[in-house]
């Protein structure tokens, strides 16, 4: 890492303070917050991720061979059981969320 020197020593307390800030937001954030951040936007990272993980499950069944499928639970049975009750789930999720943020 490079340094620096900064003759000012305001500069420096506050350069520190900062750096010291930023280390302690890293540590209350923990594992998931360092992948999903921290903020007003990260219910809708941890809805995406699920939707793109659900949709992606849905996605890899759909496209491997017939004779690798569990004969009791086909593609119509994945999409019309998990795929389309977690996929509307969330869409009402998100759009109860945005209707409660403009307080109504």
């Amino acid at each position: 890492m490079n340094k620096l020197e900064i003759q000012d020593p305001r500069v420096a307390s506050k350069i520190i303070a900062a750096n010291a800030e930023n280390d302690k937001r890293k540590a209350e954030l923990g594992f998931l917050g360092k992948f999903f951040g921290s903020g007003e936007n990260v219910r809708l990272y941890i809805v995406g991720t699920i939707t793109l993980g659900v949709l992606l499950i849905a996605l890899v069944y759909t496209l491997i061979p017939d004779q690798y499928r569990s004969p009791d639970f086909g593609l119509k049975e994945m999409w019309t059981l998990v795929v389309l009750p977690v996929e509307s789930t969330i869409i009402g999720y998100l759009i109860g969320s945005k209707s409660k943020e403009a307080g109504g």
